[in-house]
């Protein structure tokens, strides 16, 4: 067994439009056998159009000679990071080329290795589930503001920031706190490849949370706000820094599935990319140092040789039928946001029942959102996949020392990544999210009925999760028993 680690700059590979407050990476990971190679690209990026993901796998693959079942695209979702129209084209062209240069000099100096690895149980200590069922309302979804009572539970008895558009329902609810303490994925990795001397060559951690705390002062009170962005790699980069500066080596960061997990941010006085950026270092440290010291205790070599495998599935996924079957049809979409609007409004002068504002809230916001999803017949979806309303997805598969690593696409949600290890028992399974580019969000059927910001941010069918998960399992489970 052989690996090789490599960190790269990704400046000049994507449109510019802010300053450098961090540099923006990939960083690369390289496993190889007689039999098998891997590759695991990790971007410091917000999301890329699955096309352009596609066509990276496709040309890298084609010049390095790494098969595309064995090479992973996957993006940390940066909320201060280029997104998908800033990585398409030309600026792809220069992402692949990149990536291309990198893998190929990785596999020349890659060297033979062992691998020590710690899982890492945080528990609810830094992070949590940022949606709930709030009685009487519906689900909510917030991305600010939570409290945190002397237990660490975070709750909230504030609507404004539910992202209810300025709507405060009046219901006895929000007399006493709304605890946020929905289930949330407790785990993190660590794995330390060593060379025959004991020297590190590199390290892996994985843990799932949002990184958006380099743009806090989004919604803060300062007036000047818009001209606070910087490019910076968030958390999961200063606590990569981190892991380089103790354990030596190269350090990659993988991000599990998130759609509705947030790390324990504080946004009190965040007006400024300066506070932001601090509040990303103190997150950084809270769960690198957690991680470090179970690892220090814990940290057992494994076999990484022995059972090393890659495999690429291919699932069918229905679109959700609200969705338009054309870009034509979509205009009509669009011209029926004024008329949504007009409906929340009447709905609350009206003092309808709040229930029934909040849907007509998450209806509006859903019309809304939908050009953003669909915005581009080149990259986004494309006109025969609206029409026939199915997306085939890819789900890349790779085990290794009595780990399964799944590589999810979109935003999933914790559902998923709980769902994964239940029903694969016989196996340590790490689910990684945002592989192979981003479709927004899978909303599972729960989140479906409870509206919120993954409701309206969702591209599939209802019982589009539930199909992954039957299609899925025996795949998975044949994989498995190679």
């Amino acid at each position: 067994m052989k690996c090789s680690f490599s960190k790269v700059s990704m400046k000049g590979t994507f449109k510019e439009e802010w300053p450098y407050g961090t540099d923006i990476y990939g960083r690369f990971f390289y496993m190889e056998t007689a039999t098998e190679k891997l590759v695991f690209a990790a971007f410091d990026f917000g999301a890329t159009y699955p096309r352009e993901a596609a066509r990276w796998r496709k040309e890298v693959s084609a010049q390095t000679g790494i098969p595309e079942k064995s090479l992973w695209y996957h993006e940390l979702q940066i909320h201060a990071a280029p997104n998908s129209e800033h990585i398409c084209g030309e600026y792809m062209d220069a992402v692949i080329e990149r990536s291309i240069q990198t893998i190929n000099e990785m596999k020349l100096r890659a060297e033979e290795c062992d691998c020590f690895a710690a899982e890492c149980d945080l528990g609810t200590e830094v992070s949590f589930n940022r949606e709930q069922y709030v009685e009487g309302l519906g689900g909510v979804t917030v991305w600010r503001g939570i409290k945190f009572d002397e237990n660490g539970t975070p709750y909230t008895q504030e609507p404004s920031i539910m992202l209810l558009r300025g709507y405060k329902p009046s219901l006895p609810v929000f007399e006493k706190p709304i605890y946020f303490d929905n289930p949330n994925d407790q785990m993190a990795y660590l794995f330390m490849f060593k060379n025959k001397e004991g020297k590190t060559i590199g390290t892996i951690s994985r843990f799932a949370a949002h990184p958006d705390l380099a743009v806090l002062f989004e919604h803060s009170d300062n007036p000047e706000r818009h001209k606070e962005y910087h490019y910076d790699y968030d958390w999961p980069g200063y606590m990569s820094d981190d892991m380089e500066s103790e354990y030596g080596g190269i350090s990659m960061y993988l991000n599990g599935p998130c759609g509705d997990l947030a790390v324990k941010k504080d946004c009190n006085d965040k007006g400024t990319y300066k506070t932001s950026a601090d509040e990303c270092k103190r997150i950084a440290f809270l769960i690198g140092e957690k991680i470090r010291k179970i690892f220090a205790n814990k940290a057992k070599k494994i076999d990484i040789e022995s059972d090393f495998k890659t495999e690429m599935f291919a699932i069918d996924l229905p679109i959700k039928e609200d969705y338009p079957h054309s870009y034509k049809e979509l205009e009509d979409l669009i011209k029926a946001v004024p008329a949504a609007r007009k409906r929340v409004e009447d709905a609350i002068a009206a003092n309808e029942n709040p229930a029934v504002v909040k849907r007509l809230i998450d209806d509006l916001w859903r019309l809304e959102y939908m050009p953003l999803n669909i915005n581009d017949p080149k990259y986004s979806f494309s006109e025969e996949e609206l029409a026939t309303h199915i997306l085939t997805i890819n789900v890349p598969a790779v085990r290794f020392g009595g780990y399964l690593f799944v590589g999810l696409p979109a935003e999933t949600l914790v559902e998923v990544t709980l769902w994964m290890r239940s029903r694969l028992t016989g196996t340590k399974t790490i689910p990684v999210d945002q592989v192979y580019g981003h479709y927004d969000y899978m909303a599972t059927s729960r989140s479906m009925t409870l509206g919120g910001y993954t409701y309206w941010c969702s591209w599939v069918a209802r019982n589009a999760v539930a199909t992954l998960k039957k299609e899925l399992a025996p795949l998975l489970d044949e994989f498995l028993e190679r």
